[in-house]
């Protein structure tokens, strides 16, 4: 019998895989995109997603460099049908750090595994981050 409930459901998982096919395979970590002449990885889709070198030495200088090899690259920046309307959400309580660092919202004694940032802060993000952040899209 045909439940059109899961149809929806797979059909939507589908159109999100479709979306995020330019999401890196695996994130390399920061301190291991520093050691490499041509920081790269490759695509869900196969192609090859380069970081800018300055970027990462930016990163590198507000990161502490313990902490380096926990920062994992890109930062996904993941909008979901279930959150309000111009909001982004970061998770990771290192890319919490990075993000909140750029954005000049840094609360140090208080480290987070995840964040919501609003439009006009993506929009400083994506400028000054622009290799080193890529979108996801969830549906929550």
């Amino acid at each position: 019998m045909f439940n059109e409930d899961e149809f929806e459901k797979k059909i939507s998982l589908r159109f999100i895989q479709t979306l995020n096919r330019h999401l890196p395979k695996k994130r390399i970590t920061l301190k291991q995109l520093l050691q490499e002449d041509k920081p790269g990885i490759e695509n869900l889709d196969g192609s090859i997603h380069s970081f800018d070198k300055k970027e990462l030495e930016r990163l590198a200088s507000i990161i502490p460099e313990w902490e380096q090899d926990k920062l994992r690259l890109p930062i996904y920046l993941e909008m979901s049908s279930s959150m309000e309307r111009g909001s982004i959400r970061i998770s990771g309580r290192s890319e919490c750090a990075a993000i909140s660092r750029i954005s000049g919202k840094e609360t140090p004694e208080k480290r987070v595994e995840s964040m919501i940032i609003y439009y006009p802060h993506l929009l400083k993000i994506r400028k000054e981050l622009p290799t080193t952040t890529q979108y996801m899209f969830t549906t929550g």
